[in-house]
């Protein structure tokens, strides 16, 4: 998996963003309207909730550094038995 660097955004970061945002927008209306029985959609509602939902996972992405690897040698590795 590719991560993007410190300060940095990549194009798979776009794409989780929109994924993001569409699932954050349609949860947070459709879960309300299901509870409630009325299914009237106010589609300003739905923009502004997928528009911050998408700001918020970039600015998370984009703030945090990518995971540590370790790499090892098997050369250099020694197994140790216990007695």
């Amino acid at each position: 998996m590719k991560y993007s660097s410190f300060l940095s955004l990549n194009g798979q970061d776009l794409i989780k963003g929109v994924i993001m945002a569409a699932g954050g927008a349609a949860y947070a209306i459709l879960e309300p309207l299901l509870s409630t029985g009325n299914f009237e959609v106010d589609w300003r509602n739905v923009a502004k909730i997928a528009v911050g939902s998408a700001l918020v996972y970039l600015m998370k992405n984009l703030l945090t550094t990518p995971p540590k690897t370790i790499t090892i040698d098997p050369n250099q590795t020694t197994v140790i038995q216990k007695p």
